[in-house]
């Protein structure tokens, strides 16, 4: 009897001994998490009743369905390289809750034509009838996240206006005190209480440590993580060893200033909804929280603008390899200077000159000329400089070629002037929305929804943009004074031949914005003279971009001298 004459009922499954991958998820969503071995169990009876042959198992653990970076991922590289059939899942839930994700990476599968089964919501996905359940089982996964995340969202705004932060949990230099507590003598098993931190008796020093380590020792974050895991071996939170990351994100977030973080509601990058994983333009706004600080407010101020510093300043700079590294500009493009070898009688010297970085490694367009002068001659200007702030009008020649920048408008005048500008824009923002609002609840038929929302819309990002600014400008009015640098110029001067490049550096950070190098040149373009500029922190910023300028601005070329023999300096 041939193959075709046997009956239907005694033939065996098409797909009898397919290789498929049993995928097992669960969520970080307290009321569904299914407990792997209710997954595994559902999925080897669906292999069994099919005839499939599960060869491996992925397995994610507190793991969100918004989002694909996951082990599932490996999952669908196998079906691609041929080396499974497919997918199985408990339901098509645990694959993800996010449509795009849903659609791209199903896409993906099935191109290759791999499955993607569920053993609990049978469906047969080659009919137009089983693709489109398949398609209302996604669809509704993906209503239960958005669901779930308006809860969340409504109950972090709740602890928010707490003064709790958005999500319960412990906190690294603290005591989280729950609001239910185990309790035997309650009638329920549960005491309720008010929800706190408390300093924790150990760890409360070692942030506080950690602030000094990174504003007065400049430590890197590297650096802090092998204190914390090596010196200290202070696990984090969860139990685990500290990272770069982890270091970072804790000491951002202000928690231990007294600060909660949240992103602004007006931002439209997608961060608040979760469809992206950090805000690109960083609008984030720091809330006062009600546990006890472990950080003064100087302190989180003095972090903020270190990271703020080291955040402009390129990774090789970081670590000063001589006295002015990170620290020069050229005065023609206003590009940073970098220090490069030069040969003499066949010997190389390392770090001799200083030169403009654009012209020599990036384009000549912008900077055709370029600049090179000895990094000993403009350390030995910068010095004379330090000599002249510290003790005006004493021990400074009148040959001294180190100048002060041009005087410009004092930014605190400015300021005023545009801050006024913009609490006035703010308060007819503000009026206008507030009547709209009240006429829209008044008379709701008056506007069709989709109009009200986006005008409404509109205002309140006009709104976010002007407190933003707002925020920016009050940065402008902490400009110190010259008189509270001097002692520390004082002591650099005394101790600078006995400090080395990284300590010297250290302290110039602390005391000018940036040093400029102008090259002045005669008639037939041969340089002769290097004029250094200084920029300090303690006087308005000449390079300050002007509140409201479009084009961008350029420094005038190089000043020229019109001296006929003008020799070059070396």
């Amino acid at each position: 009897m041939t193959l075709p004459d046997i009956p239907s009922t005694f033939h065996g499954s098409a797909h009898a001994g397919e290789p498929w991958i049993g995928y097992i998820r669960v969520s970080t969503w307290k009321e569904e998490k299914i407990s792997p071995e209710l997954q595994r169990t559902a999925i080897e009876q669906w292999a069994a009743r099919t005839g499939r042959r599960i060869v491996d198992w992925i397995v994610d653990l507190d793991e969100s369905g918004r989002h694909f970076k996951r082990k599932i991922m490996g999952g669908i590289e196998r079906i691609e390289r041929r080396e499974v059939r497919g997918i199985a899942v408990w339901r098509y839930s645990r694959f993800g809750r996010n449509r795009t994700g849903n659609a791209a990476n199903l896409a993906r599968v099935e191109a290759v034509g791999g499955l993607l089964e569920s053993a609990t919501e049978p469906v047969d996905a080659s009919t137009a009838i089983g693709r489109f359940a398949r398609g209302m089982y996604m669809e509704f996964a993906a209503f239960e996240s958005d669901r779930a995340g308006e809860q969340w969202k409504e109950t972090h705004e709740h602890r928010l206006a707490a003064k709790l932060p958005a999500t319960g949990r412990p906190r690294f230099g603290y005591v989280w005190h729950r609001r239910r507590v185990p309790d035997p003598t309650a009638p329920s098993g549960i005491r309720l209480q008010d929800e706190r931190y408390a300093l924790h008796p150990d760890h409360a020093s070692v942030v506080e440590e950690l602030y000094e380590r990174k504003i007065e020792d400049h430590d890197g974050f590297n650096s802090l993580v092998h204190w914390l895991n090596e010196d200290l071996a202070i696990p984090t939170m969860r139990g685990k060893a500290w990272g770069v990351s982890s270091v970072s994100r804790y000491l951002d977030s202000g928690f231990a200033a007294g600060f909660l973080r949240t992103h602004d509601k007006t931002c439209p990058c997608g961060y608040s909804s979760g469809t992206r994983s950090g805000c690109p333009d960083n609008r984030f706004i720091y809330l006062p929280g009600a546990q006890p600080r472990i950080i003064d407010p100087d302190q989180w101020e003095a972090y903020k603008e270190h990271r703020k510093t080291i955040k402009a300043t390129p990774p090789r700079a970081r670590k000063a390899t001589y006295t002015l590294t990170g620290l020069l500009r050229h005065g023609y493009c206003r590009f940073h200077m970098s220090a490069a070898s030069y040969t003499s009688h066949g010997k190389q010297l390392r770090g001799h000159l200083l030169v403009c970085s654009r012209h020599k490694y990036a384009n000549r367009v912008d900077c055709p000329k370029g600049i090179s002068v000895k990094r000993e001659y403009v350390e030995g200007e910068v010095l004379t400089w330090l000599k002249r702030e510290a003790a005006p009008g004493v021990g400074v020649g009148s040959s001294a070629t180190v100048h002060r920048a041009e005087p410009v408008e004092d930014p605190r005048a400015r300021v005023q002037r545009e801050r006024g500008r913009l609490q006035a824009e703010l308060s007819k923002i503000e009026g206008a929305l507030d009547r709209l609002v009240a006429d829209n609840a008044m008379n709701p038929e008056k506007y069709p929804a989709d109009s009200f929302a986006r005008v409404r819309d509109q205002f309140a990002g006009k709104k976010g943009s002007i407190m933003k600014a707002l925020a920016e400008l009050g940065e402008v009015e902490t400009t110190p004074t010259r008189e509270e640098y001097v002692p520390l110029m004082l002591d650099l001067i005394e101790a600078w031949p006995h400090m080395d490049a990284i300590e010297r550096n250290a302290v110039l950070r602390q005391l000018v914005r940036r040093i400029v190098c102008h090259d002045i040149r005669a008639e037939g373009s041969r340089w002769i003279e290097t004029r250094v500029e200084v920029h300090p922190v303690f006087e308005p910023d000449p390079w300050a971009p002007i509140v409201g300028e479009v084009v961008a601005r350029k420094d005038e070329p190089a000043e020229v001298d019109d001296r006929a023999d003008a020799v070059t300096l070396f």
